[in-house]
């Protein structure tokens, strides 16, 4: 999304509605979202959309963006390297580098974050966050082709409050997170919110140095003001600065064994090599939101700026022979200016509409990465690699909701979106003697795409909706970097075909909502592993997917609730006749040859997941009351190419938390326990020549927090 502050209407009835629900005790809270770019009611919302408030992520163990796959059915959260890597009902990439973007958006409080080595974050002072699967390229452009996940932090109040906790876990894990908040003046509002973590101990090791791998250490700040120069015009400023510094775990793929890699299988959280892996994220923004109501329409104003840089040494090297290793460090940076201007409708009107124009100028680029090859790109000992990409985007939008029958309302949106992409580039081809050769590289490509939305709603009652919707969503081409001469890679095209009802049942106490879609997917920007470590990104043919998305809440009594969901996919390729085909070699390593992968299954899309929550709260009279909450999530498993050889098979994983809140709510304390059953699945798995290489999911993880409020 692009999020505002929702007009003071709107927000008044979503206060009022939540209230009642709240001296009800036994109803389920209405829950508001900006799905369409206008706060609105989930269920009056014709997308599918998960949303989730800060209590259900904390109660849930969500501590991350990587973990919001435990709740959403439909969502597989990958990362490598510093890099996020969600996909959503089968739509992602694994690819990284400098100018490449997902086509799962994340917006955090209105600001696109287009640079992937911005989208792995810990979460402090959450509000709400979002999922909205399927295209969103009207309202959110041209690379929301899966959908989109919105993170909405908190809004400064006028009144003084906060809360401090302090956390500590095994793996000799201890953090803190920090959240001020009050008036400065009588029309300026502001806060502050601060979360650190350090782990002291490694999930695994390098075996071969005896060094820890699988570390993390967090610092992020965030800070907001809000200033209310009338009842008309709200201008907010937010402020953030993060950095991380990381260890990959890199290991062989179970099964699968490196080129000069002991044949004894390693740990599933181990390593092994020469090089000792390490990252450092760097990211940080500005933005200026200006939001102000004419008599007749609303104009909303973001402007924002944001930096990353990642340092990133990655060990896919997988084995302890110099011959056979490689060394890939990267030094990436990423810088992006947005300007959006927008206009809506005010509530009330008989048409509901958004106009708006996105300015886009990203620039990206590496410092330059290394490969240092050992023996096995002969006769090269090393490969160094400088490139520059450069993004300019316009878009012109629009979408109008309004009653074409009784209870039935028809949507249609336009939008046309001009891209331009530069590249520049150099490469170094290291010899033996100290001798080099310099392959210089420049290339620039236009790329324009319209996408559309066209949605038909019908009203049974207040409390029942259906409706049908078709969505096209883009993502942008762009070019290679990693080998010169550059390639170029064009757009991948997205059609979305749904059905859908929204429902809420048993005088409030249960929501059922159902979701059939069918894809159509062309001109796919698959992906290939080179012997470097890099990602070399071609167009494949085309894919269809479809399936069953099921979303339910039942609160039972005012003190117990049950939330789950599950999903239902199929994918495949219709075409795909150029797809890297990976055999493990004699004595170690992989073998390509090109064949084609009609009929398999796109990566990262499991046939089934289910997420399950209960939430069981027990008042203890003049002692406060205690929480116990449960999350289970399954999934069938999944392939990580489209080959279809490299497979996760299904796992299941339980997170726990056990909390104590004081009679005055002031204090609370907190067991929490996270990947219960110590499931081993993995966040990335892939093919090289030198070998098949996995990163694993955390293990099993438990602590205590205890925290106040003020």
């Amino acid at each position: 999304m692009v999020f505002f502050t929702p007009h003071r209407a709107v927000a008044a009835a979503a206060d009022a509605s939540l209230a009642a629900s709240a001296a009800d005790g036994g109803e389920l809270d209405e829950v508001v979202v900006s799905a369409q770019r206008r706060s609105e009611r989930l269920q009056d919302v014709p997308i599918s959309v998960t949303a989730f408030s800060a209590n259900e992520l904390v109660a849930a163990g969500i501590t991350g963006t990587p973990d919001l796959q435990v709740l959403t059915p439909g969502l597989v959260f990958g990362s490598q390297a510093g890099f996020a890597q969600p996909f959503i009902r089968g739509v992602g990439t694994v690819a990284a580098g400098p100018g490449i973007e997902n086509p799962i958006a994340i917006y955090v409080d209105g600001v696109y974050y287009g640079a992937s080595a911005s989208g792995i974050m810990a979460f402090n002072n959450i509000q709400q966050i979002e999922v909205d699967k399927g295209p969103q390229g009207t309202l959110f452009g041209r690379n929301a082709t899966g959908g989109l996940i919105q993170v909405t932090t908190k809004t400064p109040s006028d009144s003084f409050g906060g809360n401090i906790s302090a956390t500590y876990g095994n793996y000799a894990t201890a953090g803190t997170d920090f959240y001020l908040t009050g008036g400065v003046t009588s029309n300026l509002d502001a806060d502050l919110a601060v979360h650190f973590l350090h782990q002291g101990d490694g999930y695994g090791v390098n075996v071969l140095t005896g060094r820890a791998v699988g570390l993390t250490q967090d610092l992020a700040a965030r800070n907001k003001w809000l200033l209310k120069t009338s009842d008309d015009t709200e201008v907010t400023l937010i402020l953030d600065y993060g950095v991380t510094h990381f260890v990959p775990n890199y290991t062989a793929a179970p099964g699968t064994t490196a080129l000069g890699a002991p044949a004894t299988p390693l740990s599933s959280q181990d390593l092994i090599g020469i090089y000792q892996p390490f990252g450092n994220t760097h990211q940080g923004g500005a933005s200026l939101h200006i939001d102000h109501d004419f008599d007749d329409f609303r104009f909303i104003s973001i402007t924002a700026y944001r930096r990353t840089i990642l340092n990133v040494q990655s060990s896919a090297q997988l084995t302890p022979d110099p011959v056979f290793s490689i060394s890939s460090a990267s030094n990436l940076d990423n810088e992006q200016i947005s300007q959006e201007f927008q206009v809506q409708s005010l509530p009330g009107n008989r048409i509901n509409w958004t106009g708006g124009t996105y300015l886009y100028d990203d620039n990206a680029g590496s410092t330059p990465p290394s490969v240092t090859t050992g023996g096995l790109i002969a006769p090269l000992t090393y490969l160094d690699f400088y490139d520059h990409q450069k993004a300019y985007s316009v878009a012109l939008y629009g979408q109008a909701t309004t009653q074409v029958a009784a209870s039935t309302n028809l949507t249609l949106g336009l939008r046309y979106t001009v891209d331009r992409r530069d590249f520049r580039g150099e490469e170094t081809l290291g010899f033996p003697g100290g001798t080099s050769q310099v392959i210089p590289d420049a290339e620039k490509k236009i790329f324009d795409k319209p996408t559309w939305r066209l949605a038909l709603d019908h009203h049974f009652s207040t409390d029942v909706m259906g409706y049908v919707s078709y969505n096209r969503g883009f993502k942008s081409g762009g070019f290679n970097d990693g080998l010169l001469p550059t390639t170029a890679f064009s757009p991948e095209v997205l059609d979305a075909y749904e059905v859908g009802e929204k429902a809420t049942l048993l005088d409030r106490h249960l929501s059922l909502d159902a979701t059939v879609f069918f894809y159509n997917y062309k001109n796919i920007q698959a992906f290939q592993y080179f012997l470097n470590g890099t990602a070399y990104v071609y167009n494949a043919g085309a894919a269809r997917l479809y399936g069953l998305d099921f979303d339910a809440k039942w609160k039972f009594t005012e003190n117990f609730s049950l939330t789950g969901g599950v999903e239902g996919l199929h994918t495949d390729y219709t075409s795909f006749p150029t797809a890297a085909i990976s055999t493990p070699a004699p004595g170690g390593g992989t073998a390509y040859t090109i064949g084609s992968a009609q009929g398999n299954r796109l990566p990262f899309s499991p046939a089934a997941t289910v997420s399950l929550t209960a939430d069981y709260l027990i008042p203890l009279a003049t002692l406060g009351e205690l929480n116990l909450s449960t999350t289970y999530s399954y999934s069938s498993g999944f392939y990580g190419e489209p080959d279809n050889r490299l497979h996760q098979p299904a796992y299941h994983v339980v997170n726990a938390q056990v909390a104590w809140d004081s009679p005055n709510k002031i204090y609370t304390v907190k067991g929490w326990g996270r990947n219960l059953t110590n499931a081993d699945y993995v966040s990335s798995i892939g093919s090289q020549p030198n070998g098949d290489f996995a990163v694993f999911e955390p293990p099993r993880t438990y602590g205590v927090t205890v925290s106040r409020n003020f």
